[in-house]
């Protein structure tokens, strides 16, 4: 009897805080055309990274692909003015990461508001808890923001995101298979041997590319399936593979790829046991 493991470790996308309105002092508004503040840009993400800082959390790296999104979605408010985080037609946060942006994210978060200034904007996100918390929160480590003057306003989004490092193929399988092996020696039971790499690769691109985690034809005992940002995460269940004594050897087969259930990637994963 073949015994199948499926899991899918999930992607957490939030939709961000509250849009976080700034009392301004009453001005006329210039009927001009919108454009990016950029160096209110770089003066948020250096006071964002100054309050990271003296938190003793490590600073926001910039990516250009997040920086591109807020920027657009900014020019959106701006042209609306008004604030959201998702307006009609607009595609959500996730999907709008994506498309910009080529990082591995498994984490996103988005602060917006208007003020009159950057310094204006920064001291009334940090005196607001949600807002706050996306700028100190530990588990984000790049960031993109976007600010675009419409007038006396400043229209604001700060896009951030938790990146993980993007391996290759051949690097996930390899961290996979130590995962399970490093499993096995803890539970006092020797290595298995790796066989058949190329065919589990293919087996994997093609869940991937159905977008479904299901497979047919194999002779393994067990055949474990799961999908994730972090391949050597298995998922609950694999130990009733790792701990057959009677088990000799298995295959991998990892494969990265985008879907609309996982806009910014997810690795598609199979282990046959054998």
């Amino acid at each position: 009897m073949v015994w199948a493991l499926i899991a899918s470790l999930a992607i957490v996308f939030n939709s961000g805080a509250a849009p976080l309105k700034i009392r301004v002092s009453p001005a006329p508004i210039a009927q001009s055309q919108s454009a990016y503040d950029q160096e209110a840009e770089r003066h948020l993400l250096d006071l964002a990274n100054r309050a990271r800082a003296q938190s003793g959390l490590p600073p926001l790296h910039e990516d250009e692909g997040l920086k591109s999104a807020a920027r657009a979605h900014a020019e959106l408010m701006a042209g609306q003015r008004q604030l959201s985080h998702r307006f009609a037609g607009e595609e959500a946060l996730a999907q709008r990461l994506a498309s910009d942006s080529d990082l591995h994210l498994d984490q996103s978060g988005e602060n917006v508001a208007y003020a009159g200034s950057a310094d204006q904007a920064h001291d009334s996100l940090m005196k607001s808890p949600a807002h706050r918390e996306n700028l100190l929160s530990p588990d984000y480590n790049t960031a993109g923001f976007g600010a675009v003057r419409r007038g006396n306003l400043l229209y604001i989004t700060q896009d951030f995101a938790h990146s993980l490092p993007k391996l290759s193929a051949q690097t996930a399988e390899e961290t996979v298979a130590a995962r399970l092996n490093r499993e096995r020696s803890q539970m006092g039971l020797p290595p298995l041997q790796r066989v058949d790499g190329g065919s589990a690769h293919a087996t994997a691109c093609s869940m991937a590319q159905a977008s479904l985690l299901k497979t047919s034809g194999t002779q393994a005992r067990y055949v474990l399936r799961y999908t994730s940002m972090e391949p050597s995460s298995l998922p609950a269940g694999t130990e009733r593979a790792t701990r057959d004594h009677d088990l000799r050897a298995f295959s991998v087969g990892a494969c990265y790829a985008r879907s609309a259930a996982y806009p910014t990637g997810a690795y598609w994963v199979i282990v046959q046991f054998f």
